[in-house]
């Protein structure tokens, strides 16, 4: 059995590409990850908020790459951030890296972040 992904009805059409409710078959396991900021590979934080977010979706699909998931397998993913991003780079990003398959999605605005430097947070939960 896949993950199911739902917008039911009963509620107002998403206002992006998420899905209102994602079904995670029993026999699955769950994946949980720390919240990922927007760090290189090498530790470095750069200035642009829309890179971090580049960076921290990258280093969500490199931990579950690194456990045989690829990014149909997330079912829900929260993203944090302290500074506006351009809309039009986030579309771009958010549907490359979804791949079609829109899991269940919270974006929002906060006052600050672990460390200043940080603009961006990512958390995610996978099944496989």
């Amino acid at each position: 059995m896949t993950i199911i992904r739902k917008n039911p009805d009963v509620v107002a059409a998403p206002v992006g590409s998420y899905s209102h409710l994602t079904i995670v078959p029993r026999d699955k396991d769950i994946l949980v990850l720390a919240g990922q900021v927007g760090t290189d590979s090498e530790g470095n934080v750069p200035a642009d908020v829309n890179e971090q977010l580049r960076n921290a979706l990258l280093n969500v699909t490199r931990i579950l790459n690194s456990e045989g998931v690829a990014s149909d397998g997330i079912v829900k993913i929260n993203l944090w951030l302290t500074e506006e991003i351009d809309r039009d780079r986030f579309i771009e990003m958010w549907n490359e890296f979804h791949g079609g398959q829109p899991p269940s999605t919270t974006l929002a605005y906060v006052s600050a972040l672990a460390q200043p430097a940080f603009k961006v947070e990512v958390e995610a939960w996978a099944a496989r």
